[in-house]
């Protein structure tokens, strides 16, 4: 009892904030020699420990590395980041965790039902939405709002007193921007400006219904009842994900659009115009499918413009992976290959596709003909890749092959080949017509894959 009141004399607290320097720490330092007075333990709690100066924290290391058997010393902070990890290690480390939303409403009821103070559910939920999880924030609010209400709590007293006086009508605007009525929801904006709303306050409302749409179109939580707003998001959270992660972005960026505009009311009908019109376009690959169903419905009578068709659904074939062999081709054959194409050819027939891979890789043609390969590596390629080729093929063709190592350029390498030719028909996409759209609503899309339809 007598700590809650604060006349122990072994528990002593010190405010970090108002004693940063190194004089204040050195106060502690010399009483921590004392025995308690009454208690096994001398208690030092330093709260907001993180605005202690770095000379301050220097100066109390050696007495945590050794500290007198019996003190105790209580570190509390809510940047734990801002303080020394030479510190840290030599602490335990507790987070308190926030007290969640159900647990908080049914600790401020129990309050008032033993105060006799008078509630409204949804006034209640307000004020622990604002405190977001801290009980003390949460008390002071009770206790601001009990005042204000005559023990009398009602829930217009509340959304004043925390400045969301008409946060339904933010759910309206949301919800007409769904449904991309421009018109109205412009109506309404205005209508919220000029209850003395601030437009960024605005788009930050729209901000958190639209993080909990999302997050209750994920977790599928159940509805609070007595949240007369979270029915009317929850509704909203049936949208598609998609939408409100579009939503999200418009938001995020309307922010900072507002920070700078130098009109931050016309600012904000500029979001919601975007709101209601920049969602209408459909996701890349939801329009890619449909140039791509575009492309295939062309009657045969018409002449067919060449152009590749793309294929977000179908991964990239890697040039490392051995080539599709028609079933005709893979028997063995003792012929000698007549080039370099038909000798990789023929490792794939024989299923020599660590050794093809090896060779697309890292191998530059210099010169070939029947028995001879010149190569030039690349560099740090191992040298074991010449001689299991003239090995393979010498076991294949029955036939004697000499590969040798050659300081000349000679060809770019087959996957080198690929990869130019993968870039050239990138670029050829890019530049058609029929694509050029999606690219000038969606510029950071990239093509993915790439298949020609016969």
């Amino acid at each position: 009892m007598s700590i809650n009141k604060g006349n122990f004399l072994d528990v002593i607290e010190v405010d970090a904030a108002s004693r940063t320097g190194v004089d204040g720490i050195r106060e502690i330092i010399d009483s921590v020699m004392y025995s308690p007075n009454n208690a096994r333990f001398k208690v030092y709690i330093i709260d907001e420990v993180h605005m202690l100066s770095n000379a301050a924290f220097n100066a109390l290391l050696k007495t945590l590395e050794e500290p007198p058997q019996n003190v105790k010393f209580i570190f509390a902070t809510t940047e734990i980041k801002k303080i020394p990890a030479t510190i840290i290690s030599r602490c335990q480390k507790f987070d308190l965790q926030r007290v969640d939303l159900n647990t908080l409403t049914s600790h401020l009821c129990k309050i008032c039902d033993s105060e006799n103070i008078v509630y409204e559910n949804d006034a209640i939920i307000q004020i622990c939405k604002a405190s977001e999880g801290s009980v003390r924030d949460a008390l002071s609010l009770l206790d601001q709002a009990a005042s204000l209400c005559s023990d009398d709590i009602k829930n217009t007293t509340v959304l004043n007193m925390l400045g969301l006086n008409g946060y339904e009508k933010n759910i309206d605007l949301f919800e007409l921007c769904v449904l991309n009525k421009c018109s109205e929801a412009l109506k309404t904006y205005d209508a919220i400006i000029q209850n003395g709303v601030q437009p960024n306050q605005v788009i930050s409302n729209l901000l958190e219904i639209c993080h909990l749409a999302s997050k209750m179109n994920v977790i599928k939580e159940e509805i609070n009842k007595d949240d007369s707003y979270q029915e009317r998001i929850s509704n909203i959270a049936k949208n598609n994900l998609t939408k409100l992660v579009n939503f999200w972005q418009i938001l995020i960026k309307s922010i900072e659009e507002i920070r700078y505009a130098p009109n931050q009311e016309q600012a904000g009908s500029m979001a919601i115009i975007k709101l209601c019109y920049g969602t209408l376009l459909p996701d890349p690959s939801t329009l890619l499918k449909q140039l791509s169903n575009t492309q295939e419905a062309k009657p045969e009578n018409v002449d067919e413009v060449d152009s590749p068709v793309l294929n977000l659904n179908e991964k990239k074939k890697s040039i490392e992976e051995p080539a599709s062999i028609n079933s005709k081709d893979q028997t063995q054959t003792k012929d000698n290959p007549k080039n370099f194409e038909e000798m990789l050819k023929l490792l794939l027939i024989n299923k020599e596709a660590l050794l093809h891979a090896q060779i697309i890789n890292n191998i530059h043609l210099v010169s070939f003909s029947q028995g001879f390969i010149k190569v030039r590596l690349k560099i740090k390629s191992d040298l074991d890749i010449l001689k299991n080729l003239s090995n393979t093929l010498e076991k294949l063709t029955k036939s004697k092959w000499v590969v040798s190592v050659s300081e000349e350029e000679g060809e770019k390498t087959i996957a080198e080949k690929e990869s130019l030719k993968l870039e050239e028909r990138k670029n050829e996409i890019r530049n058609n017509p029929e694509f050029s759209e999606v690219f000038k609503y969606f510029p950071d899309a990239k093509i993915i894959s790439i298949e020609d339809k016969n």
